[in-house]
C-alpha cells in the first residue's frame, strides 16, 4: 500500500520577532500554545529572515531566492513572474492548497492556491483589517491601545474561522493539503481588542534599550524624528510593549483553535506543523518602532518551529543553535512532500536534522531588502518612516558574533554582536578604531553573495515583476 503522504500547515505571525517568543526566552509574556510547538518539535534558535519587511520576506519563502533575485526587494515591486513558487509546485504533484490572510497576493504571491481568502478583499476579514490599520495617531508610530470589539470579532478570530472552513475543504477532496494561515498580528498599529490590550502590565516589562545616538548611524536621528520618539514618554513606550505582547498572545490562543480541529479530526498523525514569522520589530529598539528598510537583529531573527507529524518516524524535539535561514523553508516544505524543489538559494532542513545536524549548514545568512523609488513617505499609524527607505539595494551578512551592512545610501555599519548584541554601538562611525581582518573577510563574503545572486538571476533569465502598489497599503 502507498504511504500517505503528509499534509503541511505553515502558521505564520507577521512582525514577531524572536525576542518576543516566551519559548526563545522571554519571561514576560505566555503563549501556551507556541510553547506547547516548540516543545514538541525543532526550535532553530538562529533563524533569520531574508528580508525586514513583508514583500520581499514573503516571496523568499515562496520561491527560497532572496530578494535580489526575486526582485521584490521593496513593497513597491511584484515577484518576478516566471520562478515557480511554493504553492504551485505543490498543487502540480497533487496537493490541495489553501492560503487565507496576509500572503501578498497582490505582489503576484496568488499562484497555485486552490482556495484563497486574502484579508485585503472585500468582506468580514477586510472591514476588520480596515478597522484595525486605522487604529491610532497619525502623527506618531508608537500610539497603542484597544480596537472595539470582542475578540471574536477581530482580524486574527476571523481568519481562524476562516481556516476552519477551509481545512474542512481540504479534509472533503481527499487529498494530502497544504494551508497557509498568515495572520496580521502583530503587525502595526499596536492595537488589538479587548482583554488582549490589558492583559500584560506595562510597568512590569522591561523596556528595550534605545542607546546613544552618538553611537548610532546618523540616519537614525532623523527616523527617530519620523517616528516620534521625543513626543513619546516612557509610560507610552511601555504600552506599546505591552499592547505587542497582547497581540502576540492573541495569535498564540487562535492558533490552538485550528490546533485543535486538526487533534480532533486526528489530522496531526500525518500533519506537519511550521510556525513562523514573516520578520520582526523595533518595539522601542534603537528608540525606534515597527520597523525599516534595514537589515538589524530585531527585524531578521525569527521565530521558527517544525514539528514532525505525531505518526512519523522523525527526530524527537531539539533546539538547534546553527544558522538557518527562512529561504530554507522553500526547499524544506517541498522535502515534507516528497516533492524535488527546482533550483534555489534554500537548504531542506530534513536531512540536516535527521542526520544529527552536527554541522552547521551555513556560515553565515545574509538579507536584503531597498531598491525603493514609489511616492510613499511616512505612514502611520501602519507604515514606516520615510527616513527608513532606501533607494539602493542594501546588503547585511551576519554571523554568530558579527555583523555587516552594505548600505550605499547611508554609510556601511558593522557591529560586534559578542560584545554589542543589540547593535547599539556602530563601529563605521567616526572614531571608532579601525575595522578588524574578520570584517574585512564578511565585506569579501558579502560582496561574493551579490554577485552570486547577480549570476543567478541572469543565469535563470528572470524577469522582475512590475512596480505598482496597493492604495491604502504598504
Amino acid at each position: 500500500m502507498a504511504v500517505q503522504r503528509p499534509n503541511i500547515v505553515y502558521l505564520m505571525f507577521d512582525q514577531a520577532k524572536a525576542s518576543a517568543m516566551s519559548f526563545m526566552g522571554n519571561t514576560e509574556i505566555e503563549m501556551p500554545y507556541c510553547d506547547h510547538l516548540a516543545a514538541s518539535g525543532w526550535v532553530f534558535d538562529q533563524a533569520y529572515a531574508a528580508a525586514p519587511i513583508c514583500t520581499p520576506s514573503r516571496a523568499s519563502v515562496h520561491t527560497g531566492m532572496f530578494p535580489q533575485v526575486h526582485g521584490a526587494t521593496c513593497h513597491q515591486n511584484r515577484v518576478a513572474y516566471n520562478l515557480p513558487q511554493l504553492a504551485e509546485l505543490l498543487q502540480d504533484a497533487g496537493y490541495y492548497t489553501a492560503a487565507l490572510g496576509h500572503y501578498e497576493p497582490e505582489r503576484n504571491l496568488s499562484r497555485g492556491w486552490h482556495e484563497q481568502a486574502p484579508m485585503h478583499e472585500r468582506g468580514p476579514l477586510f472591514d476588520s483589517w480596515i478597522a484595525h490599520i486605522k487604529s491610532g495617531r497619525k502623527d506618531v508610530a508608537w500610539s497603542s491601545g484597544a480596537i472595539d470589539c470582542e475578540a471574536k470579532d477581530g482580524n486574527s478570530a476571523l481568519l481562524t474561522d476562516r481556516a476552519l472552513r477551509m481545512l474542512d475543504q481540504a479534509e472533503a477532496t481527499g487529498r494530502p493539503f497544504f494551508l497557509h494561515l498568515a495572520y496580521d498580528d502583530p503587525h502595526p498599529p499596536y492595537f488589538v481588542p479587548h482583554p488582549y490590550d490589558t492583559m500584560y502590565d506595562p510597568d512590569s516589562l522591561t523596556l528595550p534599550e534605545a542607546g546613544d545616538s552618538a553611537d548610532l548611524p546618523a540616519w537614525q536621528a532623523k527616523a527617530r524624528a519620523d517616528v516620534g520618539t521625543e513626543l513619546g514618554s516612557e509610560a507610552d513606550f511601555r504600552k506599546v510593549l505591552a499592547v505587542y505582547y497582547g497581540m502576540i498572545r492573541y495569535i498564540d490562543d487562535e492558533m490552538a483553535r485550528l490546533h485543535k480541529a486538526l487533534s480532533e479530526k486526528g489530522l496531526l498523525e500525518n500533519t506537519w506543523i511550521i510556525l513562523g514569522s514573516d520578520h520582526g520589530d523595533y518595539t522601542g529598539e534603537k528608540g525606534l518602532f515597527n520597523k525599516s528598510e534595514s537589515l538589524y537583529g530585531c527585524l531578521l531573527h525569527v521565530p521558527m518551529v517544525i514539528v514532525p507529524p505525531a505518526g512519523a518516524k522523525e527526530p524527537g524535539p531539539r533546539r538547534i543553535e546553527d544558522l538557518v535561514s527562512t529561504v530554507d523553508l522553500f526547499p524544506t516544505i517541498l522535502d515534507m512532500a516528497g516533492i524535488t524543489a527546482p533550483r534555489n538559494q534554500g537548504h531542506s532542513l530534513l536531512p540536516w536534522v535527521r542526520d544529527g545536524h552536527e554541522a552547521p549548514l551555513r556560515d553565515a545568512v545574509f538579507a536584503q531588502v531597498g531598491d525603493y523609488h514609489g511616492f510613499i513617505g511616512t505612514s502611520w499609524p501602519s507604515g514606516m518612516p520615510k527616513s527608513g527607505r532606501h533607494p539602493s539595494l542594501t546588503h547585511a551578512i551576519r554571523t554568530k558574533t558579527r555583523s555587516y551592512i552594505n548600505d550605499p545610501d547611508n554609510g556601511d555599519e558593522a557591529y560586534d554582536l559578542a560584545a554589542d548584541p543589540k547593535e547599539l554601538r556602530c563601529l563605521t562611525n567616526d572614531g571608532q578604531p579601525d575595522l578588524s581582518a574578520e570584517f574585512a573577510a564578511l565585506q569579501d563574503q558579502l560582496a561574493a553573495f551579490v554577485q552570486e545572486c547577480a549570476d543567478l538571476k541572469e543565469d535563470l533569465g528572470v524577469v522582475d515583476g512590475d512596480r505598482g502598489f496597493v492604495k491604502g497599503w504598504e
